[in-house]
Protein backbone atom coordinates (compact mmCIF):
# COMPACT_ATOMS: atom_id res chain seq x y z
CA UNK A 1 0.00 0.00 0.00
CA UNK A 2 2.21 2.89 -1.36
CA UNK A 3 -0.56 5.45 0.90
CA UNK A 4 1.55 4.35 3.89
CA UNK A 5 4.26 5.24 2.61
CA UNK A 6 3.37 8.44 1.31
CA UNK A 7 1.47 9.05 4.58
CA UNK A 8 4.60 9.21 6.61
CA UNK A 9 6.21 11.34 4.41
CA UNK A 10 3.79 13.93 4.65
CA UNK A 11 3.42 13.61 8.45
CA UNK A 12 7.24 13.97 8.36
CA UNK A 13 7.26 16.84 6.14
CA UNK A 14 4.06 18.63 7.74
CA UNK A 15 6.11 18.09 11.49
CA UNK A 16 9.33 19.77 10.25
CA UNK A 17 7.43 22.22 8.99
CA UNK A 18 5.58 22.99 12.24
CA UNK A 19 9.05 23.09 14.12
CA UNK A 20 10.14 25.03 11.73
CA UNK A 21 7.28 27.80 12.33
CA UNK A 22 7.91 27.29 16.17
CA UNK A 23 4.07 25.48 16.28
CA UNK A 24 2.93 23.80 19.06
CA UNK A 25 0.74 21.49 16.98
CA UNK A 26 -0.66 20.90 13.15
CA UNK A 27 -4.33 20.82 13.61
CA UNK A 28 -4.91 20.60 9.39
CA UNK A 29 -3.27 19.35 6.15
CA UNK A 30 -4.32 19.83 2.72
CA UNK A 31 -2.66 17.93 -0.32
CA UNK A 32 -3.70 17.58 -4.07
CA UNK A 33 -3.19 14.13 -5.50
CA UNK A 34 -2.41 14.10 -8.93
CA UNK A 35 -4.67 11.51 -10.97
CA UNK A 36 -2.07 9.37 -12.08
CA UNK A 37 -0.37 8.77 -8.28
CA UNK A 38 -3.27 6.56 -8.04
CA UNK A 39 -3.70 7.63 -4.53
CA UNK A 40 -7.21 6.34 -2.83
CA UNK A 41 -7.90 9.42 -0.66
CA UNK A 42 -10.07 6.75 1.69
CA UNK A 43 -6.68 4.66 2.13
CA UNK A 44 -4.51 8.13 2.39
CA UNK A 45 -6.81 9.33 5.02
CA UNK A 46 -6.56 6.10 6.95
CA UNK A 47 -2.65 5.97 6.64
CA UNK A 48 -2.47 9.63 7.79
CA UNK A 49 -4.52 8.52 11.03
CA UNK A 50 -2.21 6.19 11.79
CA UNK A 51 1.00 8.03 11.20
CA UNK A 52 0.28 11.07 12.97
CA UNK A 53 -0.43 9.76 15.88
CA UNK A 54 2.80 10.49 18.47
CA UNK A 55 3.34 13.43 16.29
CA UNK A 56 2.91 17.23 16.27
CA UNK A 57 -0.17 15.98 13.89
CA UNK A 58 -1.89 14.18 16.61
CA UNK A 59 -5.53 14.81 15.68
CA UNK A 60 -5.19 16.84 12.38
CA UNK A 61 -7.44 16.55 9.58
CA UNK A 62 -6.23 15.76 6.20
CA UNK A 63 -8.22 16.94 3.30
CA UNK A 64 -7.02 15.07 0.10
CA UNK A 65 -8.00 16.75 -3.54
CA UNK A 66 -7.65 14.10 -6.61
CA UNK A 67 -6.73 16.51 -9.39
CA UNK A 68 -6.56 15.71 -13.14
CA UNK A 69 -3.72 14.29 -15.44
CA UNK A 70 -2.79 17.65 -17.96
CA UNK A 71 -1.57 16.51 -21.08
CA UNK A 72 0.36 18.83 -23.90
CA UNK A 73 0.20 17.03 -27.19
CA UNK A 74 3.70 17.88 -28.91
CA UNK A 75 2.12 17.02 -32.51
CA UNK A 76 -1.10 18.57 -33.08
CA UNK A 77 -0.38 21.42 -29.29
CA UNK A 78 -3.43 20.06 -27.78
CA UNK A 79 -3.33 20.97 -23.60
CA UNK A 80 -6.27 18.85 -22.25
CA UNK A 81 -7.07 17.51 -18.79
CA UNK A 82 -7.67 13.78 -18.28
CA UNK A 83 -8.69 10.93 -15.46
CA UNK A 84 -7.20 8.33 -17.48
CA UNK A 85 -3.13 6.64 -17.08
CA UNK A 86 -3.10 6.36 -20.75
CA UNK A 87 -0.52 8.78 -21.95
CA UNK A 88 -2.23 9.71 -25.58
CA UNK A 89 -3.56 12.75 -26.92
CA UNK A 90 -7.25 12.89 -26.57
CA UNK A 91 -7.55 15.10 -29.49
CA UNK A 92 -5.66 13.16 -32.35
CA UNK A 93 -4.38 10.39 -30.70
CA UNK A 94 -0.66 10.88 -30.84
CA UNK A 95 1.75 8.89 -28.58
CA UNK A 96 3.78 12.41 -28.02
CA UNK A 97 2.18 13.56 -25.13
CA UNK A 98 4.14 15.88 -22.06
CA UNK A 99 2.53 15.40 -18.58
CA UNK A 100 2.05 19.07 -16.91
CA UNK A 101 0.81 18.12 -13.72
CA UNK A 102 -1.06 15.51 -11.99
CA UNK A 103 1.35 13.45 -11.36
CA UNK A 104 2.61 14.13 -7.85
CA UNK A 105 1.59 15.11 -4.41
CA UNK A 106 1.40 18.44 -3.27
CA UNK A 107 1.51 19.61 0.33
CA UNK A 108 -0.93 22.57 -0.24
CA UNK A 109 -0.86 24.49 2.95
CA UNK A 110 -1.04 23.59 6.95
CA UNK A 111 -3.14 25.05 9.92
CA UNK A 112 -1.03 25.60 12.62
CA UNK A 113 -1.10 26.46 16.25
CA UNK A 114 1.59 28.55 17.13
CA UNK A 115 1.97 29.67 21.06
CA UNK A 116 2.04 33.57 22.06
CA UNK A 117 5.23 34.91 22.94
Amino acid sequence: MHEWSLATALVQAAEEEARRRGASRVLSVAVTAGFRTGVVPELLERAFEAAREGTLLAGATLEVEVVPLRLRCRTCGAEEEEMTFLLVCPRCGGPEVEVQSGDGLVLRSLELEIPEG
